[in-house]
């Protein structure tokens, strides 16, 4: 037998050990929660497939395991339903595999399922309404139990390149799991070699090797690169201020804080004040607060003889306060003698860096 159905905990639990429950379908939650296919590549197409046959089947849809499809096994759907010795489900489950297979297809024909140009739209869009035949379709390609060439599925091992960490080991334990199927060789990446292979095709890959080489010599340390740790020791050597993907981050963000912050020199005559602006006649003298000083010479009653002294004889922390003068042959207003108003704003000038 292909399976074991519980009756009264209603349950079915598939050869490969994945447990189904029998519940009503969520369409709902199934429709809210689609889970896209991002790249078309065979492992990537494996991934996903089992990403989402655990996803739909929290919803009460059922999704054939991935390693649970067998080569030259009959049915369009890739798997068998009834009470016999070679099937694959309980005749039970009749029903609930054309309910899913129903609302498997109202969510791989969303054209954001696959990949923009991928020649997965093709494939689903020739099984119109059969969703658990596109599964199969899908996987004809990429799964073992389909593809006639075997080793093209384990013909070279992946490169890092531009993926990030985790879905490079994702690759490589994929290909490693392929590998075995392919050529009977079962390693995963605990074994010494494997690992000094993965570790070779990673990105920094002289980097990690002189920091790791000695390390994992060392059988009080070799739990470091076993399992989850490895993703997670990995990491933290590419945390490293000398590794070079991080020396390439740190300058290329100096590089960016350079080009977006221009010398003070380019900000002449640009207005550092966001408050309003208080003009002064052509020539008074500005004091500290940015208001006409009453004492200066350009501000007597007249507005003459004072128009001479300029900023000549202006002081440094006068000068320095001079926000603006107006233009040439602009109009300027009197001069200001509302300091209460000109303290307050005094407390609102943001200090440039």
């Amino acid at each position: 037998m292909h399976y074991w159905i519980d009756p009264g905990l209603e349950k079915t639990i598939c050869a490969d050990g994945t447990i189904f429950f029998h519940i009503p379908i969520d369409e709902k939650m199934v429709m809210k929660n689609p889970i896209p296919c991002k790249k078309d590549t065979h492992a990537s197409i494996r991934r996903w497939h089992q990403t989402f046959q655990e996803t739909l089947m929290q919803y009460g849809v059922y999704v054939h395991p991935l390693w649970l499809f067998r080569k030259n096994h009959s049915g369009e759907w890739g798997f068998t339903i009834g009470d016999t010795r070679n099937d694959d489900l309980p005749t039970p489950l009749r029903m609930t595999c054309h309910q899913s297979s129903t609302l498997i297809y109202q969510l791989l024909s969303q054209s954001t399922m696959f990949p923009t140009g991928s020649p997965l739209h093709d494939v689903v869009a020739n099984c119109y309404g059969n969703g658990l035949k596109m599964l199969k379709a899908i996987l004809l390609r990429s799964h073992p139990a389909f593809v006639n060439e075997l080793a093209t599925l384990a013909a070279a091992y992946p490169k890092q390149k531009d993926k990030s960490l985790l879905e490079y080991k994702m690759e490589a334990e994929d290909f490693l799991q392929m590998r075995s199927v392919v050529q009977g060789l079962s390693k995963e990446l605990d074994d010494p070699g494997e690992l000094d292979i993965f570790i070779n095709n990673t990105k920094y890959s002289t980097h990690v090797q002189h920091v790791t080489r000695d390390e994992r010599r060392q059988r009080a340390l070799l739990h470091k690169y076993q399992g989850d740790k490895l993703l997670e020791t990995l990491n933290s050597v590419l945390m490293l201020p000398d590794c070079p993907g991080r020396m390439k981050v740190m300058n290329s963000s100096r590089a960016v804080r350079t080009v977006s912050t221009p010398p003070r020199e380019a900000m002449t005559g640009a207005r550092t004040s966001q408050i309003p602006r208080l003009r002064a006649r052509r020539g008074a003298r500005v004091n500290a607060i940015d208001t006409a000083s009453p004492d200066s010479a350009g501000t007597s009653g007249s507005g003459s003889g004072g128009t001479s002294g300029g900023s000549g004889d202006r002081t440094d922390s006068e000068e320095h306060y001079d926000y603006d003068q107006g233009a040439p042959g602009e109009d300027v207003p009197g001069p200001f003698t509302n300091y209460e108003e000109a303290c307050l704003n005094l407390l609102q000038i943001k200090v440039p860096d």
